[in-house]
């Protein structure tokens, strides 16, 4: 079984593997089931998985499931994988995308321990400074479309939070109204633009 432990996640997070060498590893992951590579591709990205799932689970148990099942999935999946379609990269914080959406869903069906600050927008993957630019562009010109279509209070709070970086307590300072408004708005926003990734 994969585990994502403490000593597993901190080894390789300071180091970047050229493109063509992660390459390489998928490719000997679904060729041949390559344990070794395999190896090598959970030690380069799985600092850099709970590096991202820290940002959107208060709970480090949390955290560390997330990269788990990301991490197995890349394994079952490594087949799908094409290099012409983007970065390795790309495909593994997408893959790591859905399966924290899937984890919030759960939650959401168990709302006694579901913990507002963990509803994160589906759109934002954090690609890290590696992958191309191109997708965090597209990312927020996709993340901008969902936003247009928010009442103009929920949406400024959104663009605030998620496009100038403010937390929570400055984007209340700047506007003026209490904090409490501001995460009111933030929640209420973050479940519409759910709703439309829905559909």
């Amino acid at each position: 079984m994969i585990m994502a432990t403490q000593s597993t996640v901190a080894m390789g997070s300071d180091t970047v593997a050229p493109a063509d060498e992660q390459r390489s590893w998928i490719d000997r992951v679904a060729a041949h089931q390559d344990k070794a590579a395999f190896a090598k591709l959970f030690r380069y990205y799985a600092p850099r998985l709970i590096s991202h799932a820290r940002k959107h689970f208060s709970s480090e148990a949390m955290a560390e499931e997330m990269v788990q099942e990301t991490m197995t999935k890349v394994w079952l999946k490594s087949h799908l994988y094409h290099r012409d379609k983007g970065q390795v990269s790309t495909w593994i914080f997408t893959i790591a995308r859905n399966v924290r959406f899937d984890m919030l869903r759960r939650l959401q069906s168990r709302p006694e321990i579901l913990v507002a600050d963990e509803i994160y927008l589906d759109m934002e993957a954090d690609f890290d400074n590696e992958c191309e630019p191109l997708d965090g562009d597209i990312l927020r010109k996709q993340l901008q479309t969902y936003c247009n279509k928010l009442p103009d209070g929920q949406r400024l709070v959104v663009e605030m939070v998620y496009f100038e970086d403010k937390s929570q307590q400055e984007v209340a300072d700047s506007l003026a109204i209490p904090l409490g408004t501001v995460k009111s708005r933030l929640r209420l926003a973050l479940a519409k633009i759910r709703e439309q990734l829905d559909e």
